[in-house]
């Protein structure tokens, strides 16, 4: 006769079980708890402002973490009471604020960037994240330009590969996106998405002009 294993505390479907009896013990109403595959394996809850994902982590502990977009977390912490990593995805779910949060949970922690989000102006905060930064001090110059132009600095901007992008919206490419790349002896590239516009320029300066047109050329929907 074959005895059935003990359910394992650290796999996904036992986690989204235990957070379900936590919930319902404390009159929470998360709405679905789901499931989560991947690095982060654990479960999920779904908000109107992000996935609140918890994950088990080393020594009994979890790892709490608000998505407000892929790879962006709104607010994150640590802590080895299940009771409130529940608590504190609950009030999040119901509308909660991240210094609500933080006062209430102390161990969930959140940047300015994301306080910004919050308030609803999150650009300035990105370009500052980005002009201070040590990681892109060799882009600095680069960055300081396009921060100086008057009808650039507006957009939500990123930097990967030397090459800076601008959106309209953050982490919506529909809403209208330009990158412009460096490329050799001192000339740009100047690329439009939507759109398969593309040009080539002799100097920064310019290429701050070929984008600031761009935009310029869709208007904000």
């Amino acid at each position: 006769m074959r005895v059935a294993a003990d359910p394992d505390p650290a796999s996904p479907a036992d986690l989204v079980r235990r957070i379900e009896h936590i919930a319902l013990a404390q009159g929470f109403d998360l709405g679905e708890v789901r499931t989560r595959s991947g690095w982060d394996a654990g479960a999920e809850v779904s908000t109107d402002r992000g996935t609140v994902v918890v994950s088990p982590c080393a020594e009994d502990s979890f790892c709490i973490r608000i998505l407000r977009h892929r790879g962006f977390a709104s607010s994150e912490g640590w802590t080895n009471d299940l009771v409130a990593a529940v608590g504190a995805a609950n009030l999040w779910h119901q509308g909660g604020s991240l210094r609500e949060l933080h006062d209430r949970f102390p161990f969930m922690s959140w940047s300015e960037l994301a306080q910004a989000f919050e308030d609803g102006d999150p650009a300035p905060a990105k370009w500052r994240e980005l002009l201070s930064s040590e990681w892109h001090l060799r882009d600095r110059p680069f960055l300081m330009a396009a921060h100086a132009h008057p009808q650039l600095r507006r957009f939500w901007p990123d930097i990967s590969h030397r090459s800076l992008t601008l959106c309209r919206t953050p982490f919506d490419l529909e809403s209208g996106l330009v990158k412009i790349w460096p490329l050799e002896e001192g000339r740009y590239r100047v690329t439009m998405y939507p759109g398969e516009f593309w040009r080539e320029v002799s100097s920064l300066s310019v290429a701050l002009e070929v984008a600031a047109a761009c935009f310029a050329s869709v208007p904000d929907s």
